[in-house]
């Protein structure tokens, strides 16, 4: 008979096959008397494979996998493809946050629910992948019973959010046992080290003593990984390698060095100062006076002269090498839950989850273009620009009269790398009452959710006015070599940055009857409504509001060197409200139909902060306005059609097909324009500007929300998803299962804009996007890319889901093996309207992101007596790597070693990556088990990747992909009291 667990799923590389029959022997016990509400569905059935595909995670499964983390169980699985992983926390906004989500869409896509509640959001980084979706360090692993997954759209039940699918971690229930627990991890390489404990214990049985509470409180504990303590990323962003017979160089490198350089533009001395005549000079003062960078890390670099620039050089500074491959984190977390049998036919339960995860993060060293001149560093214009134009007779370009028209870049290098301290504490209260009255199963709950995210300075950030005071004195010379101990007084470690809030209060209602009989049974009916309100707010402190050009900061003259500054507050709300039905149809006893819709309604989004979108040409700022609601209001309609087929016992036919509905985030709508840096360098966009940096340089960010309503604002994302599968179980033991799946999405919202790679790849295409002459507040008339909100055409994604599990006695044990994986048929997107399509699928795509075309995982376990051993392997498909121009980054390498020039690349042939897992488990007895593994048997390495910085400073390989731990053994004790 086809078990009721869904596609037997292999977790890290674990095969759970074995525990397939006893779950659906148990099940089958229980079948006859109870009914359950399976993830996808509203209607509560006898449990058995239904007619979505959802894939189930049991208890043991989740030991079985190794896992520490909700975020490694989940992101280790075939389906899962696109998430944030914690390697974004390090200088990419991810605050400390890490995502689930199915099928290469990205985490926005993916509906995530604890006990079927929704849990509050938050913005998780402005990487590919990132968008507004649930937080999976703040979810407790050890309080999770089982997890359901949905791999097909479910708007038609669940409303905005699940084009992709579902994840639903259920909580532990009606437990009298305790259970105490001890993990250690310790790979073989430095750093990375981890170990985590927990408590449970519950006290009476619902059935006997009419109520149940269970407690659990659980710590966990994980290292950083410095980038200097793995092969494959202390080189930094200096990568030699070979592609075809060809050695190359590529320099993923700053301009912004200490000591620093000097980007000077200038006109032959006494010539007019005439807009286009001017050239731009880059100078290494300390280079220039002792034939070396003055810093290990950074090395000298030529230029060529170019439309508006000299011949010239500077030193260029390898900053990946500073960074963290992995941030620390401290979980603290638990759970009260409490169930109360009033009667019979009711029910009330209440449950309380708390969690607090504080993520360090560590990247380089502060990155800080500084504008210098006659009226700013009035000693070192003096005592450097002064002289060099006098020696090469030139005289300053600065027709506007400006105090500073002169940059410097500029990196304090002995303050150390930067770091941030995330400090998340969520707290999710969820209430309701479960009963049956006039043969109405009924249902009804509260949920209160809170997510609330601090980002303190941990090192490195400088305070800007205490540096300048430095500066002016003589104390710290920027242009003239090492700062060493003279910067510590200007350190900023322990200042709260930014303070975010979500905030998810829903309330819902739901009943279902037997309706009427069919030849297959009788029909179910159900019914509900929800009603969810929504608040996000981000609180910057002073240092980080200076220089946003809005009302009220106007007066703010302090900012944190190499920190982002120019923030804009954000405080916004809406309200939201849908109805749904669902209608099951045994049509006979081998078929059964179900038909699902729902309606859904968004408010305008109400912003606190609104700003005009002008400037005053009094004040010089944006004024602000009254409040306002912002956007437009979003409603659609969905519906869900599915069916199941069973020929024969042991044979099942099922598929779906359904719309899909997605308004786009409060972040998306409000939010005034706010700058920040790019997290990586770039050629000039727009040659010829006076503007240009030399070479690759870091230029500016500007962000903010698109507030406008009617046919200038943002539209829902739509979608059409479609699923056919089968399940045979042919043999004894042997099960086999594949799911063909189709999604399109239209309206697509890009969040985040044309990613920076994208737009720097292809100014011709977006220069609409580029803003020159933009004036930051620090350094002064720059190049800055608009990165605002924008509905981006359609997205298509198509491919297979498997599964095969086989179980079997041996004369040595019990044996169980288990197949699983997806294979990618299709992925593509445009980025505007009717533009180019775009593809990831086993390449780095234009939203900076790949798509596996296989991601797939095998395994075996083998049960003798007290013993069970498993070991496990674990697939991704090679790519084709990022591809570079001229000019942004690769050079050619000469036969002697020595640097040639820039080269266009059509970027590495990455590899395909496979790991290896081995388990082994000892039940001494009843009571007590213990458990050894070695995660990454064969230490195998991150295979080499170009790509440029995309999440957090990493260079060398890409963390998103790849396991940076190395060979890693672990033990864990439990005990059951």
């Amino acid at each position: 008979m086809i078990s009721r667990s869904v596609r037997l799923m292999f977790v890290g590389g674990v095969a759970v096959g074995a525990l397939a029959q006893p779950v659906m022997a148990q099940e089958e016990a229980a079948s006859s008397t109870q009914r359950i509400e399976i993830t996808g569905s509203s209607i509560k059935r006898i449990a058995k494979e239904g007619a979505l595909p959802v894939q189930t995670l049991t208890a043991e499964d989740i030991k079985k996998s190794g896992a520490t983390s909700v975020t490694e169980l989940m992101q280790n699985l075939p389906a899962m493809q696109g998430f944030v992983p914690a390697a974004s926390s390090i200088n990419t906004g991810g605050g400390g946050g890490t995502t689930a989500a199915l099928h290469s869409m990205q985490s926005k896509y993916t509906l995530v629910l604890l006990d079927g509640q929704r849990m509050a959001p938050a913005l998780q980084g402005n990487t590919a992948g990132g968008g507004f979706s649930v937080n999976l360090e703040s979810i407790p692993l050890d309080a999770i019973e089982r997890v359901e997954i949905l791999t097909d759209g479910a708007s038609a039940t669940y409303g905005s959010d699940a084009i992709a699918g579902v994840v639903n971690f259920i909580t532990k229930k009606n437990k009298t046992d305790g259970n105490a627990f001890f993990n250690y991890n310790v790979p073989q390489h430095p750093g990375g080290r981890s170990y985590s404990a927990g408590l449970s214990k519950g006290w009476g049985d619902l059935d006997t003593d009419g109520f149940n509470v269970l407690a659990s409180y659980s710590h966990d504990y994980e290292g950083s990984i410095r980038a200097s303590q793995r092969d494959f990323s202390k080189a930094g962003g200096i990568i030699n390698f070979n592609s075809n017979g060809q050695a190359y160089r590529y320099l993923g490198t700053s301009s912004n060095n200490e000591p620093g350089n000097l980007f000077i533009p200038t006109v032959p001395k006494g010539a007019a100062q005439t807009k286009g005549t001017q050239t731009v000079y880059t100078v290494s003062p300390y280079y220039t006076k002792n034939g070396n960078c003055g810093n290990p890390y950074s090395n000298f670099l030529t230029t060529p002269a170019g439309p508006g620039a000299a011949a010239g050089g500077y030193c260029n500074f390898n900053f990946a090498s500073f960074v963290e491959d992995n941030p620390s984190t401290v979980r603290d977390s638990g759970l009260l839950k409490g169930t109360l049998k009033i009667n019979d036919d009711t029910t009330a339960w209440a449950e309380l989850i708390m969690s607090t995860v504080d993520v360090k993060a560590q990247f380089a060293p502060p990155s800080q273009p500084l504008a210098i001149g006659p009226g700013k560093y009035t000693n070192l214009y003096n005592n450097y620009v002064l002289p060099f134009l006098a020696a090469n007779n030139l005289d300053l370009y600065n027709p506007s009269g400006s105090k500073s028209p002169v940059k410097m870049g500029y990196r304090p290098i002995a303050t150390g790398g930067r770091a941030d301290d995330y400090n998340t504490n969520a707290q999710h209260f969820a209430m309701g009452i479960d009963g049956l009255v006039s043969g109405w199963n009924y249902k009804a709950s509260l949920t209160l959710s809170r997510s609330t995210v601090k980002d303190y300075s941990a090192g490195g950030f400088l305070d800007a006015e205490k540096f300048n005071a430095l500066v002016g004195a003589g104390s710290v010379d920027p242009l003239g070599g090492s700062s060493g101990s003279a910067l510590q007084p200007a350190l900023l470690n322990g200042t709260l940055f930014s303070t975010t809030v979500s905030d998810m209060n829903t309330a819902h209602v739901g009943a279902q009857h037997d309706w009427f009989d069919l030849p297959g049974g009788t029909s179910i009916i159900s019914m509900g409504a929800d009603y969810s309100t929504q608040h996000y707010s981000t609180n910057y402190s002073d240092l980080l509001l200076y220089g946003n050009g809005l009302q009220g900061s106007e007066n703010l003259t302090n900012f944190p060197l190499g920190g982002s500054y120019g923030a804009a507050p954000f405080d916004a709300k809406r309200n939201n409200y849908g109805v749904y039905g669902e209608l099951l149809l045994p049509i006979t006893k081998t078929l059964e139909a179900t038909i699902s819709g729902r309606y859904d309604s968004f408010g305008r989004t109400h912003s606190e902060q609104v700003y005009s979108s002008t400037v005053d040409p009094v004040s010089g700022v944006q004024p602000k306005l009254a409040a306002a609601d912002l956007g437009n209001t979003f409603s659609a309609a969905t519906y869900k059609l599915s069916f199941r087929w069973t020929p024969q016992e042991t044979l099942l036919f099922r598929g779906a097909y359904g719309t899909g509905f997605k308004a786009p985030a409060i972040s998306d709508l409000a939010g005034a324009v706010s700058y920040g840096g790019s997290s990586n360098s770039f050629p000039c966009p727009l040659p010829g500007s006076p503007n240009c940096l030399p070479g690759s340089s870091q230029y500016d960010l500007l962000t903010g929300g698109n507030g406008l309503s009617g046919d200038g604002g943002l539209k829902p994302e739509k979608s059409t998803q479609w699923t056919l599968g089968f399940r045979v179980d042919p043999l004894k033991g042997l099960s086999l299962g594949l799911d063909l799946w189709n999604v399109t999405i239209k309206n697509q919202v890009l969040s985040s804009g044309i990613a920076q790679q994208v737009a720097f790849s292809n100014p011709a295409v977006y220069k609409n996007l580029f803003v020159d002459g933009y004036v930051d507040a620090v350094s002064g008339a720059t190049i800055a890319l608009q990165q605002f909100p924008l509905n981006g055409g359609v997205a298509h994604y198509q491919g297979i889901d498997w599964d095969t599990s086989y179980r079997t006695a041996t004369p040595i044990g019990n044996l169980s093996t288990s197949f699983t994986g997806t294979y990618m048929m299709k992925q593509d997107y445009t980025l505007s309207p009717g533009g180019t399509v775009n593809s990831d699928l086993g390449q780095f795509g234009a939203d900076q992101a790949v798509v596996f075309r296989i991601q797939m995982h095998l395994g075996a376990s083998l049960q003798t007596g007290k013993f069970t051993n498993a070991l496990s392997a674990n697939y991704k498909s090679g790519y084709r790597d990022v591809a570079y121009t001229a000019d942004s980054g690769v050079y050619l390498v000469k036969a002697d070693g020595s640097l040639g020039a820039t080269t266009a690349f059509a970027g590495l042939k990455v590899p395909s990556y496979t790991t290896f897992d081995w388990q082994g488990k000892y039940d001494y007895s009843k009571t007590i088990s213990v458990t050894a593994g070695i995660r990454n048997l064969f230490d195998r390495a991150p295979p080499l990747s170009l790509q440029p910085s995309v999440v957090g400073n990493a260079a060398g390989y890409d963390p998103r992909y790849a396991d940076v731990y190395g060979r890693a053994l672990y033990v864990r004790g439990n005990y059951k009291f």
